[in-house]
């Protein structure tokens, strides 16, 4: 089997590691497609910290090679591979692929029942990349009981955060885009995403008209492409509503309670969605979501150090990365 393996940080290596055997209750997949995430930068910085040899490669597609006598799946079904699954051995409990276990930069993976989803052909490879984003727009929703005709104030406009709008209207809910990129206002706006606003000291008269003077009756904080301090989304929102933190990364977040505390607000933590991915999908398939405002650019698997290399560049420098599906094609 081959892999593309980091020895060290900015240090990816592509080496050949032991062939995979399967059981009669697992499938074996070949990685078609992967995608190069924030997760994946991160990790190949240094930022996150893994235990070398490490394979990074959080989201990915392939196709059954071999299926055991026990498997749901079948030889040639193109599926997409979960970047979390549940593990009773992890101190939390969830296996992360790329990084709390090897990931998916590779020409095989061994996967299990809980492992794999089928792709409807309805769904096109370049669209099952949105399916993480779809998953956690819906896993909002849940958590925040978000229901018909409320305003939701979504901070941050970056491809989960336009994604997350085109979701809540799907549940006939009323998204606030905030974002201070002028270029994600206007994608927002030709995705349909009726209320963009600059997240500046004019947000908050902004939100007060849209509502009515009731202020909107719930928030989201996307930390993968917010730079504005956390508790700015407090005074925003009515009395007893809900506020939601989200990131695909234990990320660092400092946020003062005090005015949260003071209106009952109840706060709400959000990583990861994997019980929404068969949602995701039906999503797709029926064509909830617009994606043509955001650009896919496709890769040889050749081109993957040298790419995490300019993005971890970029990362380390505080910058957003470039708002565009870089998506790798594995062929080894």
């Amino acid at each position: 089997m081959k892999a593309w393996q980091l020895a060290y940080p900015h240090n990816l290596e592509h080496v050949t590691t032991p062939d995979l055997k399967i059981t009669s209750d697992k499938v074996k997949v070949k990685v078609t497609k992967a995608l190069l995430s924030e997760t994946d930068v991160a990790v190949y910085s240094g930022a996150v910290k893994v235990k070398a040899p490490f394979i990074p490669g959080r989201f990915a597609i392939g196709q059954v090679t071999e299926a055991g006598e026990d498997a749901f799946v079948k030889k040639g079904d193109r599926v997409y591979l979960a970047s979390v699954t549940e593990d009773e051995c992890a101190p939390d409990g969830l296996r992360i692929a790329g990084e709390t276990v090897d990931g998916f930069y590779r020409d095989f993976v061994l996967a299990g029942a809980e492992d794999v989803y089928p792709l409807p052909a309805s769904v096109t490879d370049e669209a099952a990349f949105l399916i993480d984003a779809i998953a956690l727009a819906e896993h909002i929703v849940d958590e925040m009981h978000v229901d018909v005709g409320q305003h939701i104030l979504v901070l941050g406009g970056g491809l989960y955060g336009n994604v997350l709008c085109q979701i809540l209207i799907y549940h006939r809910a009323v998204p606030i885009l905030a974002d201070n990129n002028a270029e994600r206002l206007a994608r927002a706006k030709r995705s349909g995403i009726y209320y963009t606003f600059p997240n500046d000291e004019t947000l908050k008269q902004n939100v007060r008209e849209v509502t009515g003077g009731k202020m909107a009756d719930g928030a989201v904080y996307l930390a993968f492409a917010n730079r504005c301090e956390p508790s700015v989304l407090f005074p925003l929102v009515k009395r007893d509503s809900y506020v939601s933190f989200c990131s695909f990364l234990g990320k660092n977040l400092p946020v003062n309670l005090e005015y949260a505390m003071k209106n009952n607000l109840t706060i709400k933590g959000i990583t990861e969605s994997r019980e929404f991915v068969s949602t995701a999908i039906n999503l797709l398939a029926n064509k909830a979501v617009n994606f043509s405002e955001f650009p896919f650019k496709t890769y040889r698997e050749e081109d993957l150090p040298k790419m995490l290399e300019e993005y971890a560049n970029i990362y380390s420098s505080g910058a957003n990365l470039p708002e565009q599906i870089d998506i790798v094609k594995f062929i080894f």
